[in-house]
């Protein structure tokens, strides 16, 4: 095509159109970026990642026969499948996700240019539907069968005749639409009034349109490549029974429920740090009422595909919101009527009148174009910033009281192992965290509080593992041991020390136990206690916030993190070392580095490093550490720190990474960590990195490969 000919109204139409696509890409990818991983998500991307291995695998045996969430056909998981390839059969579970949720934007902004296509207007409110956006934005079901079913129906209304293109081409689409999800199947009222009323096919051509959409949907949907009929009646059958089952039932929803998601916005409202816009799917529904009465008279299949989809959802049991997307288009495509028709007639009255000519100026032709870079400059920015910020919340996750058993979103200590777990001391209770024996399994989660434990008090603020694999909690009240099966008690009066609280614990080279309390210190070998305190040893303070073991050629130097400062005891010549002249606040983490060296996380003075004859400390002053206060200190690898700030007036912290020369930070602007305060880091036997939070539960970040 010449440029002459690309011009005027042509150019107008297309920069339109490219607007409209950039809006629903924008608004869908920001989506994928910013939603919380939904209920159904884990369980479409599990299947995600069993299709890869047997793609992977060339197990094609393992593709047909995968019994996984088999009431669902299979070509939507097979995507997130391929996806999963893509990125990687061994990739994390969160950049799974995200590669999974840019496949599902992806697809509704198709879906977005494809109505645009047929009436701009109509697309334009595509793409900014919050249900549409939501739900198209996350690892669903409902992006491949929603442009599917929207292409059957556009396809079959652009066919001339029988049999030509268009003819062939909404057959397909509607075999892609059965082969992705059967909610999406009331377009076939639409199909039929079309086909049979409007452009008066004949039976034969029905039929022949009906059975290239069934080998369509039957090689599309390998589930049904063996042993067809059953399978599909079993999928068929599942959402009947699934229908009338408790979880359905439970739900509470009204026969009426549908009405509610299209009225309104309901994704402003459960995502308003998501959906930062005002939600127009209330707008667009009375716009759609009425448009219907223009469509009845121009498009009367708008009318038909409006009734009866609103039918089939009122109808049908269930009630989720993701089920409406079936409809939202004929809605677009009425409200576009009712938009355009009010603009035409406008203009006429505006022509005759002219109310506005002498009442808007007419600015020149240099204010637009600065207008313009103003407004692509604030795009650009915007858009690099929110790059930016989804690049560095790949490989983050999180656990809290919301999305798990977490017993408590504050986290005060945690132990590695066994194997891959992970025990916590929360402010409610301990925990043991395993893994999921398989990946449709839920994770495996053990919680332990004073009513149904031996733990003496529910604050558990300290927690070890030690050589005999013993659990050891540090409570608010006490200490017990858990060896999997029996729980032992241990009163701290009974050691000869004060009833107080244990907020330290650590395991000699020995075995041995040592325990940081409020009221002093204490050593366990298994049958005896000996006890520390300022009146009966070289401790600088009785109350004990952190421990360390430095093991030595014999026995072992533990250092002591008090109040007051930091003594250092050698437990082979039993020589105390005081060092709390060279600090000025209370010491609440310690850490030996690969080196030997220890490092001291205070309350106020910064981090301090001891080398063995001087001390360093890196505070705001004379480093770009984020704050003075620092509440936890790990070696992550050899000469690399991850530290643990606290922000000193107000709450939240900073998570920052020191390599003994530079300082990079971690916070909810460029990381996925979620800007808590952090209390322990902790690294587990495949590399992840554990961080429990004050206020957020734990973020866990895994290595990118």
């Amino acid at each position: 095509m010449s440029p002459a000919l690309f011009s005027g109204e042509k150019r107008r139409t297309f920069a339109v159109l490219i607007g409209i696509v950039l809006i629903g890409a924008l608004l869908r990818g920001w989506a994928a970026l910013r939603l919380p991983v939904d209920f159904d998500e884990p369980i479409y991307l599990r299947a995600g990642f069993d299709y890869a291995r047997a793609l992977g695998a060339g197990d094609w045996d393992g593709v047909i026969d995968y019994a996984e969430n088999r009431e669902h056909p299979a070509l939507g998981k097979l995507l997130y499948g391929v996806a999963v390839l893509v990125v990687g059969q061994d990739t994390t579970w969160t950049l799974a996700l995200y590669a999974g949720r840019i496949v599902s934007a992806a697809l509704g902004t198709l879906a977005v240019l494809v109505l645009a296509l047929v009436n701009p207007l109509a697309g334009g409110l595509l793409a900014v539907h919050t249900l549409v956006v939501k739900y198209t934005g996350q690892v669903y079901l409902e992006a491949l069968p929603h442009l599917a079913s929207l292409a059957a129906v556009l396809a079959c209304n652009r066919s001339v005749r029988a049999r030509d293109r268009w003819f062939w081409l909404s057959s397909l689409a509607l075999g892609v639409t059965a082969a992705s999800k059967f909610t999406y199947l009331p377009v076939v009222f639409v199909i039929f009034y079309l086909a049979r009323w409007e452009k008066r096919f004949r039976w034969r051509d029905l039929l022949i349109y009906a059975a290239v959409a069934l080998v369509a949907f039957w090689a599309l949907n390998p589930t049904l490549w063996r042993d067809p009929f059953s399978r599909l009646a079993d999928s068929l059958f599942f959402h009947t029974r699934y229908s009338q089952s408790a979880h359905v039932q439970s739900s509470g929803y009204p026969w009426y429920q549908p009405l509610y998601w299209i009225s309104r916005s309901p994704p402003s409202l459960w995502h308003p740090e998501v959906f930062f816009y005002f939600g127009l799917d209330g707008l667009i529904f009375l716009l759609a009422l009425v448009g219907c009465f223009w469509e009845w008279r121009e498009r009367r299949w708008v009318v038909v595909w409006i009734v009866t989809s609103l039918l089939f959802l009122l109808v049908w049991p269930t009630k989720w919101p993701q089920y409406t997307l079936v409809l939202v288009p004929a809605l677009c495509l009425a409200g576009a009527s009712t938009l355009t028709h009010s603009y035409r007639w406008f203009k006429e009255q505006e022509t005759y009148y002219e109310w506005l000519r002498g009442m808007v100026p007419s600015p020149p032709l240099s204010f637009l174009i600065i207008s313009g870079a103003l407004v692509l400059a604030i795009v650009v920015g915007y858009t690099a910033a929110t790059l930016q910020m989804a690049l560095g919340r790949l490989g983050w996750s999180h656990f809290t009281t919301q999305s798990t058993l977490l017993p408590s979103n504050t986290v005060y200590d945690m132990v590695a192992g066994p194997g891959e777990g992970m025990v916590l001391g929360t402010e409610r209770g301990g925990a043991i965290w395993s893994p999921p024996a398989a990946t449709d399994l839920p994770d495996n989660w053990i919680v332990f509080t004073a009513e149904n434990s031996g733990l003496p008090h529910d604050r558990v603020l300290a927690v070890a593992r030690d050589q005999a694999e013993h659990l050891w909690f540090g409570t608010e009240a006490g200490l017990a041991r858990y060896d999997g099966a029996e729980w032992q008690t241990y009163g701290m009066e009974d050691w000869g020390l004060r009833r107080g609280g244990v907020y330290a614990l650590a395991v000699g080279s020995d075995g041995r136990l040592w325990v940081g309390t409020d009221v002093g210190a204490a050593v366990f070998d298994g049958q005896t206690w000996q006890t520390f305190t300022i009146a009966t040893s070289g401790l600088v303070d009785d109350w004990v916030l952190s421990l360390a073991i430095a093991p030595q050629p014999e026995g072992d130097w533990v250092w002591f993190g008090t109040q007051a400062g930091i003594s250092r005891l050698d437990t082979v010549t039993g020589e105390w070392v005081d060092f709390s002249a060279d600090l000025e606040a209370g010491v609440v983490t310690l850490t030996i580095d690969a080196s030997g060296r220890l490092w001291a996380g205070t309350l106020g003075d910064g981090l301090g490093l001891w080398d063995g004859e001087t001390w360093q400390f890196y505070r705001t002053g004379n480093s770009d550490i984020p704050f003075n206060t620092v509440n936890e200190v790990l070696e992550i690898e050899p000469g690399v720190l991850w530290v643990g700030t606290a922000r000193p007036a107000s709450v939240g912290g900073v998570l920052a990474e020191f390599d003994g020369k530079t300082w990079k930070t971690f916070e909810p602007r460029n990381s996925g960590f979620s800007g808590a305060e952090p209390l322990v880091i902790v690294i587990d036997e495949t590399g992840r990195r554990w961080i429990g939070t004050r206020t957020a539960g734990v973020d866990i970040y895994q290595v990118k490969r």
